[in-house]
């Protein structure tokens, strides 16, 4: 059944499920969609009170789904572009690594999760992630670093911290735009 209540000058449109629940439930989903779930004997108007005094709370992760949905990312590359910067790009650091000692791995570029990319350093393999499309080139540039840094030290060290520092500078600054980026 849909609801509708007013919060401070605000409507609040829920939809009200009858469950043999001991509580009331408030559930808001990314879609914006509002619902609440109650016993059937708790009256709507508690149900409605409930639900006001949550206003604030509620106001507040709509608009956060909301901004979050604004900031979803979108791909800045082509398929076919994209796989040139990654190699050009790939070429580039590996020229840079080169003069460090260290031999240019095998490159994978696969669908991955949470990472942007990795680094088997016993098999010398650098995998980048398909996401990286939702990158810039100079975030693209930062995680192939960053991969390549570990067949120097192949963890998070100080040292490995240093190598990065030495070859991207601005690492942390990179590393944070990264991680506003929001992929669906």
């Amino acid at each position: 059944m849909i609801r509708e209540v007013d919060y401070k000058g605000n409507k609040i449109i829920y939809n009200l499920e009858r469950k043999k629940v001991k509580n009331i439930n408030l559930r808001i989903k990314s879609d914006l969609s509002i619902n609440v779930s109650a016993g059937k004997r708790v009256s709507t108007k508690f149900i409605d009170d409930f639900v006001i005094g949550k206003g604030e709370f509620i106001l507040k992760a709509l608009e956060k789904f909301q901004n979050a949905q604004n900031n979803i990312a979108k791909p800045l590359y082509s398929k076919e572009e994209f796989y040139e910067i990654i190699s050009r790009i790939f070429e580039d650091v590996a020229d840079k690594f080169a003069q460090k000692g260290i031999s240019k791995p095998a490159l994978k570029i696969r669908k991955m999760r949470s990472r942007w990319g990795s680094c088997n350093y016993t098999n010398q393999i650098i995998t980048l992630s398909t996401h990286l499309i939702y990158c810039t080139e100079e975030q693209i540039e930062y995680v192939i670093i960053h991969e390549f840094s570990h067949l120097i030290v192949p963890n998070h060290s100080k040292d490995f911290y240093r190598v990065l520092t030495e070859f991207c500078p601005n690492y942390k600054e990179i590393k944070k735009e990264l991680s506003n980026i929001i992929i669906r």
